[in-house]
């Protein structure tokens, strides 16, 4: 719930290091630093590039003297190469998904010519959710989670960049019938793993691309490789609710965009409106410039830690709407109108939305914008905002001015 770091790729232990230094420098608060694909051994997941990574339990560690913990990334494609471990054991056993001839199926993805798993098989579900033990997953501690990309799954050079229709899955089913499954499947044998670990007295964290009704039980989500422009921000805030209100609450997206490189006004603003939203990780392209919190000047820095310490002071609340969420299945952001069904203007707002039924949020999602118009739901309902205790009564509209430091929070 709290602010995650990430992108494609940290390069070393050093990297790591340097950039946890800075979040400790620069005073700014963050619970987790994640590592993309390049720290595997060539892409081959469960392993780590030794030279890069030559002690990542100690890295572990030494995040966790700072109350950090760290993200791996495991896709569900498993390098073709007899010498790679979860490949061998895979092979052997008959483990991948196959062709319609029977073949076990081949495509291409980062690692270059892959199998797949087929996790609708119960033993193959089973034995990968063992690959998360510490003696199958070499250099993994009780502080390191897991993010399952690419599991739709991306096929490079499949039809529609996807597993053909026709791949047959365990029980007869053509991929055709259950393609949205397949990756639910994935991070749901993840998180049966992260749990079995712990002998179930740790509460697991899983990140997922690819999702199906009942994920929720399991999995965060995120809306995928987004990119630094202002449409890309303003189209959040609609797509998270769309996820939230059919049973997804876990959600974000990625801080700053994921491909080309935001200016600081908009990496500001997008800080502070993912600040209210569930999953709050910046992520970014490996040919992007990096962009660790305090590397657009002073004031910038003070905004972005601004927006995140604002983030922190609420986990209390997010807490609390989480716990809601799990009993009650009601999400912690939602649109104006699930609390007010009988405002019918409410079914207008696409701008602006609830955290629980206290905080409703209008973040600015236009570059040098001084205005925000906001409409107040609700009959006989007052209004406040946090930041000037000015009053707004409900059933009207305002245009409020707003300055960098604004995230509107009436």
């Amino acid at each position: 719930m709290a602010y995650h770091q990430c992108r494609w790729n940290y390069n070393d232990e050093d990297d790591v290091r340097s950039v946890n230094n800075g979040f400790e420098q620069y005073q700014i608060p963050l619970d987790v630093i994640w590592l993309d694909i390049e720290h595997t051994n060539g892409k081959r997941y469960f392993t780590w590039d030794t030279s890069k990574f030559p002690d990542p339990e100690k890295l572990q560690d030494d995040l966790a003297i700072y109350g950090r913990r760290m993200v791996t990334i495991t896709d569900p494609h498993i390098k073709k190469d007899d010498g790679y471990h979860v490949y061998a054991e895979a092979k052997s056993h008959g483990y991948f998904v196959k062709t319609k001839d029977g073949a076990d199926y081949e495509g291409w993805c980062w690692p270059g010519s892959s199998m797949w798993l087929d996790y609708f098989n119960p033993d193959i579900y089973k034995w990968y959710s063992q690959r998360f033990t510490y003696e199958a997953y070499k250099g993994s501690t009780p502080n390191l989670f897991i993010w399952n990309d690419m599991n739709e799954p991306s096929v490079f050079n499949g039809p529609e960049v996807t597993f053909p229709k026709d791949i047959v899955h365990y029980g007869g089913w053509e991929n055709r019938d259950v393609h949205n499954i397949y990756g639910m499947l994935q991070h749901m044998a993840s998180f049966n793993g992260l749990v079995d670990r712990s002998n179930g007295n740790t509460r697991p964290f899983v990140l997922t691309r690819s999702f199906f009704a009942g994920s929720q039980r399991t999995t965060a989500v995120w809306t995928g490789d987004n990119a630094a422009q202002w449409s890309h921000l303003k189209i959040a805030v609609p797509m998270l609710l769309s996820l939230s209100v059919t049973g997804i609450p876990f959600v974000g997206a990625d801080v700053g965009g994921f491909f080309n490189n935001p200016d600081p006004q908009l990496l500001v603003r997008w800080y502070q409106a993912a600040a209210f939203q569930p999953f709050y990780r910046e992520h970014a392209h490996i040919d992007t410039a990096r962009r660790e919190p305090w590397l657009f000047g002073d004031e910038n820095t003070r905004l972005i830690r601004q927006a995140i310490e604002q983030r922190y002071s609420y986990l209390p609340y997010w807490y609390t709407l989480f716990y809601k969420q799990e009993k009650q299945g009601i999400p912690p952001m939602l649109p104006l109108w699930a609390n007010f069904p009988r405002d019918k203007n409410t079914f207008r707002a696409e701008d602006s939305f609830m955290i629980g039924n206290g905080l409703l949020v209008c973040p600015v999602t236009e570059a040098d914008t001084n205005q925000v118009s906001i409409y107040f739901p609700g009959e006989n309902t007052v209004w406040y905002d946090i930041r000037t205790f000015a009053q707004h009564n409900g059933l009207e509209r305002g245009l409020i001015n707003v300055n960098m430091e604004s995230v509107h929070l009436p």
